[in-house]
């Protein structure tokens, strides 16, 4: 199967309109953070959310207003001290998923059923220094490869617009650091695993990105309920049309394994975000 070209993904959507590493140390401190953060509300059938327990981020605010503040983050600098640093990443198609609107939360999860994930940025320039406030939004599809808001094709159901499930902004705090409580995205035909991302700094959106998953660990998680009965991905990272290197691009998240404070598998993804701050991005 070729891959989809870099111009565009894959599906078109019909929804609602838009405006157009490496495996190192630091695991064991930021596992420990993983459950001190656990809280006891469900993600879904037989999972425990691994968000933080009392989370009151605003939803339905724009991440771009003086409102919005850094929460207190249980990762420290030393849990991303043994990642690549220093990597601006590139800039990469925003898909035909993105929204307007920004989620000002840290657990985004919305009781959609999947594996927890513990997902951790430090925000840097390309001199290795913090950038604080910048504002971190990820969205990703679920265990089918189904993605909010938009009526996209995804495998066994398709919830359209109106829904905002596997999308938040967080803002960095003094070290740059941003957490977000969400699962190991699905796959879907043609596209490796990946997790879109946008920066904004001072209200101008500086990088828009996308970030990949080690596929040892993706074997791993997707051997068990809910993700075994899809199988493995039909796109590796090599193969697919957005990724490039990503070993060497700054785009490979960082995975390891952790467990909830119920002792369930889950993961943490790390990486060092390298951004040029005076950037301009679509």
């Amino acid at each position: 199967m070729h891959p989809t070209p870099p111009s565009a993904d894959r599906r078109v959507p019909v929804g609602p309109s838009r405006r157009r590493f490496l495996q190192a140390g630091g695991f064991a401190t930021a596992a420990l953070a993983l459950g001190a953060c656990a809280s006891d509300e469900s993600v879904g059938s037989g999972a425990t959310t691994v968000g933080p327990a009392g989370d009151s981020s605003t939803t339905d605010a724009q991440a771009g207003s003086a409102g919005p503040t850094p929460v207190t983050n249980a990762l420290t600098v030393a849990d991303f001290a043994g990642l690549a640093t220093c990597v601006l990443l590139p800039e990469q198609t925003a898909g035909p998923f993105p929204l307007d609107e920004q989620f000002v939360r840290r657990d985004i999860t919305e009781g959609i059923d999947g594996r927890p994930m513990h997902l951790g940025f430090r925000v840097v320039d390309n001199a290795c220094a913090a950038v604080p406030g910048a504002q971190v939004e990820v969205w990703h599809c679920d265990v089918t490869g189904d993605y909010s808001a938009f009526e996209d094709g995804g495998s066994g159901k398709d919830e359209g617009p109106g829904t905002t499930f596997l999308r938040g902004t967080q803002i960095a705090d003094a070290d740059g650091i941003v957490e977000l409580f969400s699962i190991v995205p699905g796959w879907y035909e043609g596209r490796a695993v990946h997790i879109h991302l946008r920066v904004r700094v001072d209200d101008a959106t500086v990088l828009t990105s996308q970030v990949y998953f080690d596929p040892a660990h993706l074997e791993t998680v997707y051997g068990r309920a809910p993700y075994a009965e899809r199988g493995l991905p039909d796109t590796s990272n090599e193969d697919d049309g957005f990724a490039g290197d990503v070993a060497t691009n700054g785009t490979l998240l960082a995975t390891s394994e952790a467990t909830t404070e119920r002792g369930e598998p889950s993961t943490l993804a790390l990486l060092n975000l390298g951004i040029d701050p005076a950037a301009t991005s679509q």
